[in-house]
């Protein structure tokens, strides 16, 4: 794979660019719609912000993705990935119909996993997969729990002031200069429109929040995150390619892993939401809330650089730090897990 041109630069640059300004205009129009039809997310015991705050914020990320898409299908050429793109794209937008049907009106979650393990399906078909088996039936399985998984984890890292949106810009910012730096044109500019969709939103969303980009805007999130993440090839990996997604998208994975773990031993069902999670737990300790964010994004930091590293290493070597990766996870999981929270 060669490294993109300057020409292909230019347009990652644009497409980020573009992606973060149609944010930071759509989002403010999204916040006011939100309060003009009430559309509110109002605190409960499990929830931890303490003021109605608007949501819809979602519907200013999903616009902003979609006009830039829009554009760029005008000016640049797809390289004949236009079944992969209108996934990518159909994906997003009919989980974010699905994600603001449940702000509005609480869908089931099993209706909600039914459609991400069809548009899991819908990749596989297109060709977006993850193989790191021979055999066929091993790759798709372990697409659909990637998607469900990291679709999943997205939706349940959203919550806290500008974690989500924050992690989610880390993630698709890595996503973007390593599939830049390989080649791969079209990953690299959704990608970099991810984070600028994510950045502008960011903007309104930072402590404390003026709106929130609910289901609508998290599942929209998460999905392409998933799909984008398991597309890219290096070759000096072959079969440990799918450790370079691993490794970006570590934060969304740990939390969520760790959360469902410590339900289940508490005897409770992890598909609830609740204040147990990696950011609630560290408030808990006495850090504040915008350190906490913080930290995670040290971490999104961290974790994603490895990831860098683990594309450019030879497969021994990324066997090692992939292990380091999921050592240090669980040695903080079990750490975390003592602290107590309410159920």
């Amino acid at each position: 794979m060669k490294p993109s041109s300057g020409g292909d630069i230019a347009t990652h640059l644009l497409a980020f660019g573009g992606a973060f300004v149609a944010s930071l205009l759509a989002t403010p129009i999204a916040r006011r719609v939100a309060l003009r039809l009430g559309i509110l997310d109002r605190p409960n015991e499990r929830k931890s912000h303490p003021d109605p705050t608007p949501y819809l914020g979602g519907l200013g990320i999903i616009v902003a993705f979609v006009a830039v898409m829009l554009a760029g299908a005008l000016i640049r050429d797809v390289d004949g990935q236009n079944d992969k793109i209108a996934v990518f794209l159909g994906g997003g937008l009919l989980l974010g119909i699905v994600g603001l049907c449940d702000d509005l009106r609480p869908v089931p979650w099993w209706a909600k996993g039914t459609v991400v393990l069809g548009l899991g399906g819908a990749l596989y078909a297109v060709g977006v997969r993850a193989e790191p088996f021979s055999i066929w039936q091993l790759n798709l399985i372990v697409t659909l729990v990637w998607v469900l998984g990291i679709t999943s984890a997205i939706n349940f890292l959203d919550n806290m002031d500008g974690l989500t949106a924050g992690v989610a810009v880390i993630a698709a910012s890595y996503l973007s200069v390593l599939t830049a730096l390989t080649g791969q044109v079209v990953v690299a500019s959704l990608s970099a429109a991810v984070a600028g969709c994510a950045l502008g939103f960011l903007w309104y969303n930072g402590p404390p929040a003026k709106i929130f980009m609910g289901d609508a805007g998290s599942l929209f999130l998460g999905w392409l995150l998933a799909a984008l993440a398991i597309e890219p090839r290096f070759d000096n990996l072959q079969r440990v390619t799918f450790f370079v997604p691993i490794a970006i998208l570590a934060v969304p994975i740990f939390d969520t892993a760790m959360v469902m773990v410590s339900r289940l031993r508490r005897g409770l069902s992890p598909l609830k939401p609740g204040l147990d999670h990696s950011s609630h737990r560290l408030v808990k300790l006495g850090i504040p809330r915008p350190a906490a964010v913080g930290l995670h994004y040290a971490a999104a930091l961290g974790s994603g650089w490895l990831g860098v590293v683990i594309a450019f290493a030879r497969p021994s070597t990324a066997y090692l730090l992939m292990g380091w990766i999921v050592a240090v996870g669980a040695f903080l999981a079990v750490l975390m897990m003592q602290v107590k929270v309410d159920d």
